[in-house]
């Protein structure tokens, strides 16, 4: 979102307002990952964000991986 909005700098400010979502329930805040596509802060702890999205995964996904 950031960058979408010209300035990687924003990356914390995004986070912030995500967090503050009032909808999250539509765009959940475990959701958002770094730019390097890696976990970011959450606050229920990364574990637990970790699992939310092995939950959400899609069957077909799961499928796919090797590991």
């Amino acid at each position: 979102m950031a960058e979408r909005l010209g300035n990687k700098a924003l990356a914390q400010s995004v986070g912030q307002a995500v967090g503050h979502n009032p909808l999250s329930i539509i765009v959940a805040c475990h959701r958002v990952v770094g730019s390097n596509g890696k976990l970011t802060g959450f606050a229920g702890g990364l574990k637990r964000k970790q699992r939310l999205l092995e939950i959400e995964e899609p069957e077909t996904v799961k499928a796919a991986r090797l590991f």
